[in-house]
């Protein structure tokens, strides 16, 4: 599961990297582009680290990197609202569903593990 949420999180990048192509002259856009596109990726490396953790039974540890990769994609959605005016796009309101989904899904084996 963790590595459909780092699929998720690495095709999120792409995504946003493209959507900062296209705003080529809307400077306040390609900002909040590259904020979300920042979070996904520490979403990405959070979820790298819990497998690494993991692989030593460090269950608390992995729980805190899966449940901040979770997390991630509302610094996303907060940068639209700071922008009046800018819509949250919603391919980035699936993907970020999509994403907290599988995060929820790991914490709930990582918890039957921890036991």
């Amino acid at each position: 599961m963790i590595r459909y949420g780092i699929a998720n999180a690495t095709d999120t990048n792409s995504y946003l990297s493209k959507q900062i192509l296209c705003a080529a002259n809307n400077t306040v856009m390609k900002a909040v582009m590259r904020e979300c596109a920042d979070k996904y990726t520490s979403a990405n490396d959070a979820l790298q680290n819990s497998v690494q953790v993991l692989s030593v039974n460090m269950y608390d540890y992995a729980y805190l990197h899966v449940m901040a990769a979770g997390d991630y994609p509302n610094g996303c959605r907060n940068a639209f609202n700071r922008w009046p005016g800018i819509g949250y796009p919603s391919e980035l309101a699936l993907r970020e569903d999509g994403l907290k989904r599988i995060c929820d899904v790991v914490l709930g084996i990582i918890n039957s593990l921890d036991r």
